[in-house]
């Protein structure tokens, strides 16, 4: 144990400026967009609105973020990682802005297609600005620490956004239930993005961003190589939209949680995701990235069942934190995986092409489940989702499996001594 931490600690203290300011910045729009994610459901019920009109809200971020990843993948690559990360923080606080101050349908979809455009930006330069801004050896370090980052910011979040309405409702001598305690609560996440926005204008362009990039749109990278990469993970989106988007309206609805206690169990979901995405990093570099991505998405399936169909809070409670911590665990590895096969001056591209992929079935699930939901309840979706969680995961044995054993040896004939 003792080992594992000295490690961590050693490549943490190689990690560069830039890459540092980038995680100080990740926490604090992840501790934004918790706060803001964790409310904004039980705001948009409060305001009278039903479940398939969150189904469509929870659709558009996705939606936009498809429509626009790819463009914004050659833009990432052409304008530079450092300035696409300050527009989408900007456009992101922008669009959270809107959604706490309108009440009206056509002004909150206005809203949320704003911040759907600020995120797109924000996930497609994350992946290939960290393999720049590391070395091989502390890479997937780099990337599991970001995700374990944006899981304690999950936590957080979890735990304050929780305690706001009631915070909020007590200083107002109004209900809890009061729309305009929701509201307050959702300002906050906004002035939380704009300050994270600070760390990103404090950085230093990289060598490769100071001259001007081409917009290349024919990449080095074989097209069947990039499909082969981002199938398993678009079927991934098609179950996790079914449900992701509405955890809290599962346990609002079907246990009837107060605020406060919906916050404390997502922050212990948190707890686990962030304790599992550490162990992330010795356990691929021991059993291998593939087999690491394949087992702990495997075994979470029958917590989903758990936390679906047993009636008891504490055990369904249980099996979602257990969930939480193992199915997003192999999510750094994962974007790690593919970030590797292709080549360095098409990252950002690839990176934007697998976004759109995922981010257009989450939205058309996500659109679909709170329409499911209305007719049918969550039962019937839950069975769905492991479905495709299950299709996912054969499909990354399949697929990953030859080029990981492919690129073991390719960098075992490069260590070879040569003989003259």
């Amino acid at each position: 144990m003792s080992h594992f931490l000295r490690d961590y600690a050693d490549r943490l203290r190689r990690f560069s400026p830039n890459a540092r300011l980038f995680l100080l910045s990740v926490f604090g729009i992840g501790l934004a967009s918790s706060i803001f994610s964790l409310l904004l459901n039980i705001y948009l019920l409060h305001l009278g609105y039903k479940q398939d009109f969150l189904g469509l809200m929870a659709a558009i971020p996705p939606l936009v973020t498809a429509l626009l990843a790819v463009p914004a993948g050659v833009v990432g690559d052409s304008l530079g990682h450092r300035r696409t990360f300050i527009i989408g923080g900007v456009l992101s606080g922008l669009g959270a802005l809107g959604i706490s101050i309108f009440t009206e349908a056509e002004p909150l979809i206005l809203s949320i297609g704003v911040l759907g455009l600020g995120w797109a930006l924000l996930q497609v330069v994350s992946a290939p600005f960290m393999v720049e801004e590391s070395h091989e050896h502390e890479r997937t370090h780099l990337f599991s620490v970001q995700f374990a980052l944006q899981t304690l910011a999950s936590f957080l979040g979890s735990f304050v956004g929780g305690a706001l309405p009631q915070l909020f409702a007590r200083g107002l001598a109004v209900p809890e239930s009061t729309a305009v305690v929701y509201q307050i609560a959702l300002a906050v996440s906004v002035g939380l993005i704009f300050v994270s926005i600070l760390p990103l204008v404090w950085m230093r362009s990289a060598p490769r961003e100071r001259g001007r990039a081409r917009l290349r749109w024919h990449l080095q990278t074989p097209p069947a190589l990039i499909f082969r990469l981002i199938v398993p993970n678009i079927i991934l989106g098609l179950g996790a939209g079914l449900f992701i988007p509405f955890m809290n309206v599962f346990f609002k609805l079907q246990f009837n949680l107060s605020d406060t206690l919906l916050g404390t169990l997502f922050a212990l979901g948190a707890v686990g995701m962030g304790i599992a995405s550490l162990a992330g990093p010795p356990l691929a570099q021991r059993v291998g990235k593939v087999r690491t991505m394949v087992w702990t998405q495997a075994l979470s399936i029958p917590f989903l069942v758990v936390m679906a169909f047993v009636p008891i809070l504490w055990v369904s409670a249980l099996a979602f934190v257990i969930r939480f911590a193992l199915m997003p665990m192999s999510a750094p590895i994962y974007s790690l995986f593919v970030m590797e096969q292709v080549a360095p001056e098409d990252r950002a591209t690839v990176n934007g092409w697998s976004t759109m992929a995922w981010n257009l079935l989450f939205a058309g699930s996500a659109w679909l489940s709170g329409q499911l939901q209305v007719l049918w309840g969550f039962g019937p979706i839950f069975l769905i989702v492991c479905g495709f969680y299950s299709s996912s995961i054969v499909l990354q044995h399949v697929l990953f499996s030859p080029l990981e054993r492919r690129g073991r040896l390719l960098k075992a004939a490069l260590a070879e001594p040569k003989q003259y």
